[in-house]
């Protein structure tokens, strides 16, 4: 379920935008609380759609995803303004990374989605993948999902059919013999647009780092 306007308290995060100590005063006297907790926002203010670790993490919670200007017109008038007149609209994104935003926000308030969206899932991230860790845990582990840093090995993958290799070609003597094994090996993309398009993307090839050859 995500967040509603009836469960009281708005709180708000920003992503790529800094609100002056004066908005964030006029804010709280609205009755709108700042919040950098990606998985407490229930509104979330940004420029447009963007990968960061905030903004993906958020993703779970299925805020509102809104332009400054619900913050602007808010102070200005005096009152939280509806949503719904300064909801994000950016179909460039949509179209690079193939996804309705809208659709997204409301696959994750599914149980198969937001915080249920990796759920049960591990998965093994080996060392010179190019995506800060930190950042792939916090996004990993919003949506349920755990990360282990242990070297896989075709019999821990075996034990458990929901333990999954994020990798790069840069660490290919590492899961070389995975692939052998009949094992796909993935690349970060499989996490960075799950989270954002709330769908895991098993087949697609820009999530993939090396498959089995048939």
């Amino acid at each position: 379920s995500g967040p509603s306007r009836e469960s009281g308290t708005v709180r708000v995060m920003t992503t790529g935008i800094q609100l002056t100590d004066d908005t964030i005063k006029r804010l709280n006297k609205l009755g709108a609380k700042m919040t950098t907790k990606p998985n407490d926002c229930t509104h979330l203010v940004t420029k447009g759609i963007v990968r960061t670790e905030k903004f993906l993490c958020a993703m779970a919670s299925s805020p509102f995803v809104l332009t400054e200007g619900w913050v602007n017109s808010s102070v200005r008038t005096g009152k939280l303004l509806p949503e719904t007149d300064f909801l994000i609209s950016d179909p460039e994104s949509e179209r690079k990374w193939d996804f309705k935003l809208s659709a997204s926000l409301e696959r994750a308030k599914r149980q198969d989605g937001g915080e249920g969206l990796l759920k049960g899932m591990s998965f093994y991230v080996t060392p010179k993948v190019e995506i800060d860790l930190k950042l792939l845990k916090a996004v990993i582990t919003s949506a349920g999902g755990q990360v282990q840093t242990s070297k896989p090995t075709a019999r821990i993958l075996k034990a458990n059919k929901n333990r999954h290799v994020i990798s790069c070609p840069a660490d290919q003597s590492i899961w070389r013999p995975l692939v052998e094994e009949g094992y796909t090996i993935y690349s970060t993309e499989l996490i960075l647009l799950a989270v954002l398009t709330q769908e895991i993307r098993w087949k697609d090839d820009n999530c993939i780092s090396s498959k089995p050859s048939l």
